[in-house]
């Protein structure tokens, strides 16, 4: 169900960049010649995606290109935190295709069985970069490797030949997906896996191997630069385990209330909780993120429009969604300044 086609992804996405007209460019591109735009030029002529893909960057040197912003911008709202909001449904119940096109799925390689199998999920943050929790990446068991990212995915069991991305009653349906490799794994250096008292730096970054093309179903999530309104209305998505105790074949999402730290830190004595690097919500009503959402978003929606990353999902009861039992997420606007810090082109 999970067998990847990284490689044809990743040429189509070199293609899409090359076989381009300057009215082809989305806001943010530029329409340069390929050497003019560094960023995608050094990753189309590096060793291992010539001998991959038996390409030849010299034959693509005189095109010219729409050149996507380099990794180490973060986007503006004009491009970030832009959904489909409106379409959106309700507490627990199936998100709409597109809906969340930050929305990444972490695949990972099980070395023992060869299959490709998704554990946690992570946040588009630019065309570069995917921010996740560092407990999906480091210390995980010895037989997965974190190998690479699907984004613009909606129902896992999708096949485009057979059972399209579709909601039947309305006939509103997901574009292709795409999955892309990864070029390198950051893990915010504070992090520790030998504890399990200490939590506090759970974020880690995602670097990908090229950067993509912002389209409906693909596009960047805002991070803010402060925190939000205490009576925020906050909303979660995820592929998790649902009610039923089994892993949620389409995208999920609810909404949930922040609380008081305090009210975490009575509910996991064992932690050491801060409510400066960390948010606690959820628990109220039996909407809860739960095993297989790690690593997704906790978000907001501000300046009446745009969306916000404000926590990513860190941690939570082995028994998801029971009133009473709230979840932990890591403040994203506390790290910023490391984000930007780890950002390269």
């Amino acid at each position: 169900m999970f067998i990847s086609c990284i490689p044809f992804a990743l040429v189509v996405v070199f293609i899409q960049l090359a076989h381009s007209t300057n009215s082809d460019c989305y806001p943010g591109e530029k329409y340069v010649y390929l050497y003019e735009c560094p960023h995608v030029y050094t990753a189309g002529r590096s060793r291992t995606l010539m001998r991959e893909y038996d390409m030849d960057a010299w034959l693509l040197f005189g095109q010219r290109i729409c050149c996507p912003p380099p990794g180490n911008r973060l986007p503006s709202t004009e491009i970030c935190g832009q959904s489909l909001s409106t379409y959106r449904m309700v507490g627990g119940s199936e998100a709409r295709p597109n809906g969340y096109p930050w929305m990444a799925m972490l695949l990972y390689l099980n070395t023992t069985t060869l299959e490709i199998l998704p554990f946690c999920a992570g946040s588009l943050i630019n065309n570069r970069y995917v921010l996740t929790s560092a407990h999906c990446v480091d210390g995980i068991p010895r037989d997965l490797s974190l190998k690479s990212v699907r984004l613009g995915e909606h129902d896992i069991t999708y096949d485009p030949a057979y059972n399209p991305d579709c909601r039947d009653q309305d006939n509103q349906c997901a574009l292709p997906n795409l999955e892309i490799k990864l070029e390198k794994i950051i893990v915010h250096g504070l992090f520790s896996n030998i504890s399990n008292r200490n939590i506090e730096y759970d974020i880690a970054l995602l670097r990908l191997k090229m950067p993509v093309r912002y389209r409906t179903g693909i596009l960047p999530i805002c991070i803010p630069k402060h925190g939000f309104f205490a009576k925020s209305k906050l909303e979660i998505v995820g592929w998790g385990k649902t009610n039923e105790g089994q892993f949620s074949q389409v995208l999920m999402h609810g909404f949930i209330r922040e609380r008081s730290i305090a009210v975490c830190a009575l509910r996991f004595p064992y932690l050491d909780l801060n409510k400066s690097l960390q948010i606690c919500a959820g628990g109220y009503d039996g909407v809860d993120t739960c095993q297989g959402d790690s690593g997704g978003p906790l978000m907001v929606t501000m300046d009446n429009s745009s969306v916000y990353l404000a926590g990513i999902t860190t941690y939570g009861s082995k028994n998801c969604g029971q009133i009473g039992i709230p979840g932990i997420y890591t403040r994203t606007s506390a790290f910023l300044p490391w984000i930007k810090a780890v950002l390269r082109p």
